[in-house]
Formats: C-alpha cells, structure tokens, sequence
C-alpha cells in the first residue's frame, strides 16, 4: 500500500514539474513588469507606465515613464565611508519636458533632515529643517530665501506619542493643536487666532464637537442615552439648541429644534430593512401646526405633502425625469397642478382642477 501511495506522489511531482512556472520565476523590476517585456524601447512602448532602474555611482537612479515620456525622475545616493547621511533627489517633468519641480531631501539615521523644493513657477527656494530629539520630531522650520517663513513645534506626552503642536507664520497668526484623552476618549483641540475646536472621539466613529469663537461658545455638545438606551446628541450651535437621537444600528431617528421664529420643530425618520430612509414627519408647532410627511425611494424623495392644522395645503410629486408637479389645495380641496422643470423654478405648466 505504502509502495503504491510512493509511485502516485511521484507521478504527480513529475507532472507538475513539467508545467510552466508563471510569475515565480520571471525576473521584474518595482512594478511587476517582467524585464524581458522591457528589454526593447518597441516593448516598452507597448505599456503606458514603465520604470527603468539603473545602478548610479553611489546610488540608484529610478526613472519613470507615461506613455514613453519622461514623468519622474529619482536619484537615491547611498552614505560614503560607512556615513549615517544620504541624499534623494526627485525630479519632476512637466508635459513639455521641462523640469517642473525638484526635491532634494538630506536623511540621517534614515530620518529626513533638510528638505530642498524647487519649483519652476516659483521664484524661491523652499527649504524644510527637520529637528529630532532621541529620533522623535519635535520642531519643523519652513524657510523662503533663507527668512523663516513657518515654525512648527511638536509635543508628546511620557510615552512619546505625538500630544499636541503649535504653528507660527511669518504673517504673525498662530494656531496650535493638542491631543489627548477625557474619560478614555481620544479628544483633538484646534486653536488659532480668534477660535477654539475640540473634537471627541466616541465609538462607532462618533464625533463630537464644541467650538468657540473668540470667548463665546458657538457650538456645545452632550452625549447621553434615553430611558430605552438610545444614544442622544444635545448640541447647540449659535444659541440655538438641537437634541438627535439616534437608533441602535447608528441612524438618526429623532431630530428636536426650534425653528427662527421660536416654534418647536420635530423630525421623525423611518428606514427600511437597508437603512436606506424610507419615510420622514416634520411638525412645526407654533401659532399653527405645520405637518410636512416626505416619503423616499431607493433615497431619493418621492412625493411630499404638508398639512396646516391638519388641513391640506401643498403636495409635490418627483418625477424621474427630473421634473416636480405640485398640486395647491383650497380650504383641503386640491385646484391647481403646477409642473415645475427640473432646476425647479421654471414653469412648464399650469393646469386647473375642473372640479373647483
């Protein structure tokens, strides 16, 4: 038995040894694209995108192609004498041939140090010094002509780990950014001139922002959960206050505000088994009760109708070519059909209810 079992595995082994070896064998450059393909300009051709690599002395040179033109050029040289410095330089081409931009970058312990860029519409040079303390960045300087132009400072916590960084311009603004935690929430602050913004973190990708406009809060947020564990959202913005409450799968289902005037304005949202928004109720309780009901398909608004005490006053139908029709209504008896072109305010026509 064990005898017969050797002979098969050998069979099989011969067989495929016999078949062709596809992309295990084949010699390629950074792209996948076997150098055999390449080895004439007539093959190279036939591919939009070719790179061509070649020793340099000291280093490497990469080049690229589109469609047989030059696009990118990247030169790489290594450390000399055993050194801890190297150099890249990146040379762009635009569609003339010409030199568009080049950016020579000066790497230590393979940490970027000097950034030089060169662009042909500018008339400056832009260089970037990298500052690093125990090789964690900790200061950025941007400088135009050799005059500091941006400074940029860098803040971590014990661990290291990035917690905050102020930028100051030239121009004399300054703006600073921190990162932290609040009851084991990630939390980002923003800070310029005249603002302040504060984004929490929350799970299921939940953000929540505060923002203040000089001394005044703009926009104040509360996160909680209802009676039935729903999560609810209270924000105010501008001194106007808003409550979202949403649905275990995340989507919103209850909007709570006040309309300009002061009225109280609800909004009650149902999804399908998708949830995809299938239907939407807006109550505006005021002097009088406005109900406005939009019914959606596949999430586009499908007809939607408003009712004043209960009354109906206004109906609107979409129609997939793009144009709306909209029915008036009289004291609840409908008496006018208006079609409406798609950009919604040309009049296509006006048609009477014979009935009125």
């Amino acid at each position: 038995m064990i005898g017969k079992r050797l002979v098969v595995l050998m069979a099989l082994g011969l067989a495929l040894s016999s078949l062709p070896l596809f992309s295990s064998l084949y010699r390629s450059n950074s792209l996948g694209q076997r150098l055999e393909l390449l080895e004439s300009l007539q093959a190279a051709s036939e591919h939009r995108y070719v790179l061509q690599v070649e020793p340099l002395e000291g280093g490497e040179e990469q080049t690229l192609f589109e469609s047989g033109e030059v696009v990118k050029r990247i030169q790489t040289f290594s450390p000399v004498n055993g050194g801890t410095v190297h150099k890249v330089v990146e040379t762009f081409y635009a569609a003339d041939g010409g030199v568009s931009m080049e950016i020579e970058t000066t790497y230590e312990h393979g940490l970027p140090q000097l950034i030089r860029t060169t662009r042909r519409d500018d008339s400056f040079v832009l260089l970037t010094h990298h500052a690093y303390n125990e090789g964690q960045l900790y200061e950025t300087k941007e400088l135009i002509d050799g005059e500091l132009e941006r400074l940029i400072t860098y803040y971590r916590g014990e661990d290291g780990v990035l917690a905050g960084l102020r930028i100051i311009d030239l121009d004399g603004r300054v703006g600073s950014s921190y990162f932290t935690t609040d009851s084991n929430r990630a939390v980002y602050g923003e800070q310029g001139a005249d603002f302040f913004t504060k984004l929490t973190f929350y799970p299921d990708n939940l953000i929540v922002q505060d923002m203040w406009l000089g001394d005044e809060i703009q926009v104040k947020s509360t996160v909680s959960y209802d009676e039935a564990d729903r999560l609810v959202i209270d924000e105010v913005r501008g001194g106007i206050p808003e409550r979202r409450i949403y649905g275990p799968d995340g989507l919103v289902v209850r909007l709570e505000t006040v309309t300009a005037d002061g009225s109280d304005r609800t909004v009650r949202y149902q999804y399908d088994a998708a949830g995809v928004l299938d239907q939407s109720v807006e109550v505006i309780e005021g002097a009088q009760t406005t109900r406005v009901e939009t019914w959606y398909r596949d999430g586009k608004v499908e007809t939607r109708t408003e009712w004043v005490d209960d009354i109906p006053v206004r109906a609107t139908r979409f129609v997939a070519d793009g144009t709306s029709v909209v029915t008036l209504f009289e004291q609840g008896t409908p008496y006018a059909d208006i079609t409406y072109a798609p950009d919604g305010k040309r009049v296509l026509s006006l048609e009477y209810r014979k009935e009125r």
